[in-house]
C-alpha cells in the first residue's frame, strides 16, 4: 500500500537539533491557533506542507495569500519548527500522519517534540497540563509550577500516536494542553498554552496581546475546519487534545 501523507519542504532546516512544535485542530482549536499566533509573532518561515489523498482539497487566506492549510514554519534565529493544521485530520489518517511527523522530526535531529492542544476538564479555570514521554520534562515543568501533571487518563489522534511513539524510541514527546472550551473556539486558552510554551523554552514573547489578536485568527482557522468537512465528534478524536483525563 502506498503511503497517501507526503511532506515537502520548500527549503532546507538547517537548525541543529531544533525543537518541533505540532498544532492541530482539537478541543477550543487551541493547537492550530496557538501555533499560529507563534508564527506570528515570531515571524517564523513558510518552508514545506503536507499533502495527502485523504485531507479536504482547500487552501487557508492569511493576508490575501492562499497557503496550504498543513504547512510548516522554521526560524533559524529560534531554531524552531512549527507544524501545523488548520483543517480537521481525518481519523484514518492519523496514525501515518503521526508517524511521518516523528520521522521527519528524527530526520532533523530535532531535541525535543511539543504538542499545543486543548483539553476540557472543567476542573480549573485557566489551568495547563503536561505529558510527557520523558518524566524528567514534566518534573522540571512542574518544579517552575508552570503547569499541572496528569497521572491517568488518555489521548487521542496525533499526539497521543506521538507520545507512545516517544516512549518506544525513548525520544522527548511533550504534549501541552490548556483548559478549554468543548463548545466554541477558545483563544483565550491558546494564550495560557503559549504562556507555558514560552516560559518551558525561554522564548521573549508578549503574550498579553495574544488573546486580542487571536480571536480574527480562530475565527480564520474555524472556517477552515469546518470547510474540511469533518463533523464536530471527529474533529475531538482526531484532533490534539484529551477526552479523558485525570
Amino acid at each position: 500500500m502506498t503511503d497517501s501523507i507526503e511532506i515537502h519542504k520548500l527549503s532546507e532546516i538547517k537548525g541543529k537539533n531544533p525543537t518541533v512544535i505540532v498544532g492541530f485542530p482539537g478541543t477550543g482549536l487551541v493547537g492550530s491557533v496557538a501555533a499560529s499566533q507563534l508564527i506570528d509573532v515570531l515571524g517564523l518561515d513558510f518552508v514545506g506542507y503536507i499533502t495527502s489523498a485523504t485531507f479536504a482539497p482547500l487552501a487557508a487566506i492569511h493576508n490575501y495569500k492562499p497557503l496550504p492549510p498543513a504547512r510548516i514554519h522554521y526560524s533559524s534565529k529560534y531554531n524552531l519548527v512549527v507544524i501545523l493544521s488548520e483543517m480537521s485530520i481525518p481519523i484514518n489518517s492519523s496514525m501515518e500522519l503521526a508517524q511521518k511527523l516523528f520521522e521527519f522530526s528524527k530526520s532533523l535531529n530535532a531535541g525535543l517534540i511539543i504538542s499545543l492542544g486543548g483539553i476540557s476538564l472543567k476542573e480549573e479555570e485557566n489551568a495547563v497540563y503536561v505529558v510527557s514521554s520523558d518524566q524528567k520534562i514534566v518534573k522540571n515543568i512542574i518544579n517552575k509550577k508552570l503547569a499541572k501533571p496528569i497521572r491517568e487518563g488518555a489521548t487521542t489522534g496525533v499526539t497521543g500516536i506521538l507520545l507512545s511513539q516517544g516512549v518506544l524510541e525513548s525520544f522527548p514527546v511533550l504534549s501541552i494542553l490548556a483548559e478549554a472550551s468543548q463548545d466554541y473556539l477558545d483563544p483565550h486558552a491558546a494564550g495560557n498554552a503559549l504562556k507555558v510554551l514560552s516560559n518551558f523554552l525561554g522564548l521573549q514573547i508578549n503574550t498579553d496581546s495574544l488573546e486580542k489578536d487571536a480571536k480574527e485568527l480562530a475565527e480564520t482557522i474555524r472556517e477552515v475546519a469546518i470547510k474540511s468537512k469533518t463533523p464536530k465528534k471527529t474533529s475531538a478524536v482526531s484532533g490534539e487534545g484529551g477526552t479523558m483525563y485525570g
